[in-house]
């Protein structure tokens, strides 16, 4: 049976193409970070693990951008924080620093997801709205109580996918 016009649209599912697109922009902000590290310190590189953030959450849910934020944090504190190629910290500020990017990644990804689903919700209800508006449009057209029925039986029979008539 064929969904109806006031069923939702189901939520996107994490695929192996989303994890592997993220996986990519991951690289390719990790790389740019390396290029700029030398010249501007390690703190503007941080910045550079935002966008794969928000692609993740724009294009691949919320549990893919969640994932993505802990992947920014732990690849910039591996990569860009003393000592190097660790996972511990020694600065104070590299602390906060990792600490915040955390936040602001997973903040921002929930508000992304959050933003996609509600544009979703107001093209359901504007799909809705249509079809309730061409429905009492066709009422309104008709000039007897068999034409109505007529009307409302073929609403009905497209809403729920089925075979429906007036019995007079």
């Amino acid at each position: 049976m064929n969904p109806g016009p006031f069923t939702p649209a189901a939520p996107p599912r994490p695929t192996w193409l989303g994890a592997g697109a993220v996986l990519v922009m991951f690289a390719l902000a990790t790389a740019a970070g390396l290029a700029m590290a030398p010249r501007w310190e390690s703190f503007p590189v941080v910045l550079v693990y935002l966008p794969p953030v928000l692609a993740a959450a724009a294009f691949a849910g919320r549990w893919l951008a969640l994932l993505a934020a802990v992947a920014a944090t732990l690849a910039y504190n591996f990569f860009f924080t003393e000592p190097y190629y660790t996972l511990l910290v020694h600065d104070t500020g590299d602390i906060v620093t990792v600490a915040m990017l955390l936040l602001v990644a997973l903040v921002t990804s929930h508000l992304v997801t959050s933003l996609k689903a509600q544009g979703e919700i107001a093209a359901f209800h504007a799909g809705r709205n249509a079809t309730i508006a061409g429905f009492a449009r066709r009422l309104l057209s008709c000039a007897d109580e068999v034409a109505i029925a007529e009307v409302a039986a073929g609403e009905l029979a497209r809403i729920f996918d089925c075979h429906a008539c007036v019995v007079c």
